[in-house]
């Protein structure tokens, strides 16, 4: 996979579908949206919370897979299973490679906004 944090063909795919002002609009939603969902799986982790984290890990999973950041899916989708399977082992170290990856996005998305 390339260093690119956005998949380029995902990324074309979704732009495709909406016009530059409505991309702006969901780049924005998503970025106040997934700082959210990762305090969610943080609250989660430190309460052993499992539901919580499975649901949020979810959601963030899905949401980065519409836009193309297709490595942040991947590590939330590991980490969603971890929740699924009933427990939280192995939880911290994958929570701490979304909130890795979410800043490499962030910053990513950021870019691409301002080139529309």
């Amino acid at each position: 996979m390339t260093d690119n944090p956005i998949d380029p063909e995902a990324w074309e795919t979704f732009k495709s579908m909406m016009d530059a002002s409505f991309l702006a609009e969901m780049i924005d939603t998503y970025l106040s949206d997934a700082p959210m969902l990762i305090e969610q799986m943080r609250s989660g982790i430190a309460s052993s919370n499992v539901e919580l984290v499975r649901r949020a890990a979810h959601s963030l999973k899905s949401n980065s897979a519409n836009i193309g950041a297709l490595r942040l899916a991947g590590v939330t989708r590991e980490l969603e299973m971890i929740a699924k399977g009933g427990g939280l082992d192995g939880a911290g170290p994958k929570f701490e490679q979304v909130t890795a990856e979410y800043s490499v996005v962030a910053t990513a998305l950021e870019a691409l906004k301002n080139e529309q």
